[in-house]
């Protein structure tokens, strides 16, 4: 007699309270096992769905402290949706799922809809909205270059749909277009304070500042980086992927290609956060200081979205990833009735 799966529930991570019971399927993003100050031995990761992340602890039960370990940390791995049985507890302020028991989901108990976060813009628009853009480029080189790069098909469809990060920013299927249009977006709105500077130049720029990340993050919203990812950068391959698109068209201008490869390679802003030249040029500076705005707002949205202690006037660090930020939650705070 074959049993039927257990079937998703609907209690998604953003609705969840303290207190609720779970029995629930969920993604896993990070495994790791820690020892408690006593000495015990725990696990601890963090499960998603399309709404959002919490922690999970899973701790020893029945005066079988470490067994949980033995038993436990080889049942699952990070990438695998599994399916767990626990409380929702509140720990410092924040959500945490303590675990009883769990498994891992079977093939028909999983739907990647339900687990994968997305862009709340339709794709469609995006994607006309990127064929726009190049469109709009006025140098024949640039234009040439946008169409090679993104006429690489497998290049292309992993664009639309990669993440813009793991957890900082953007960090959900088709974040990375997301993200490279509202710079551009930007752009469009300030360039014009700014006459001196070379639009082609920083619209070719932001197309390209992150598309190696189709190769550095994994193929689902809060994979790990990959081996080359981690190993040389996102920075790198994606310069190395315009570089080689440069090669291939005739005759491709000594100087708009140093240019262009300059705010690639520059647009974190300095070698202490991944740059390996620092922005040298108008061009540059402005396409360092947009990608920075943008990925700390966007880092900010989803902290203050993520919050849940309603007493407290700014959100927990932690919420902020490794930027470990507090945001102000609003000017309500300074009523004096709260």
């Amino acid at each position: 007699m074959t049993t039927a799966p257990q079937i998703h529930r609907g209690q998604f991570i953003q609705s969840l309270a303290e207190g609720d019971q779970v029995l629930e399927h969920y993604r896993v993003v990070r495994k790791v096992v820690k020892t408690s100050r006593k000495g015990d031995q725990y696990l601890d990761f963090d499960l998603v769905d399309r709404t959002g992340q919490i922690n999970a602890k899973l701790f020893g039960q029945n005066g079988s402290v470490n067994d949980v370990v033995a038993t436990y940390n080889d049942a699952f791995d990070a990438g695998d949706v599994i399916r767990v049985d626990g409380i929702v507890d509140v720990f410092n302020g924040k959500l945490q799922l303590i675990v009883k028991r769990l498994r891992r989901s079977t093939e028909d108990e999983v739907d990647d809809r339900l687990f994968e976060r997305a862009s709340e813009r339709p794709l469609e628009d995006m994607e006309r909205e990127l064929a726009d853009v190049i469109g709009s480029l006025e140098n024949d080189f640039v234009r040439k270059l946008a169409g090679a790069v993104f006429g690489d098909e497998a290049f292309y469809r992993r664009f639309l749909v990669a993440p813009a990060a793991t957890r900082l920013h953007h960090a959900y299927r088709s974040g990375l277009v997301e993200h490279t249009l509202s710079l551009i977006a930007a752009a469009d709105r300030l360039l014009p304070a700014y006459p001196e500077i070379d639009r082609d130049v920083v619209v070719a720029s932001i197309l390209f500042h992150d598309s190696g990340k189709t190769e550095e993050l994994g193929e689902k919203a809060g994979d790990e980086y990959t081996v080359e990812g981690t190993m040389v950068g996102h920075v790198y391959l994606g310069a190395r992927r315009v570089e080689r698109a440069m090669d291939a068209i005739p005759d491709f201008p000594r100087a708009l290609r140093v240019h262009i490869l300059h705010c690639v390679l520059s647009h974190h802003g300095s070698r202490e956060y991944g740059a390996p030249v620092e922005p040298a040029s108008l061009e540059a500076l402005f396409v360092h200081h947009l990608d920075n705005l943008d990925a700390k707002i966007a880092n900010a949205r989803g902290a203050l979205a993520a919050d849940i202690n309603a007493k407290s006037a700014f959100t927990d660090p932690s919420l902020a990833g490794a930027v470990f930020q507090r945001y102000f939650k609003g000017e309500s705070f300074l009523d004096p009735e709260n």
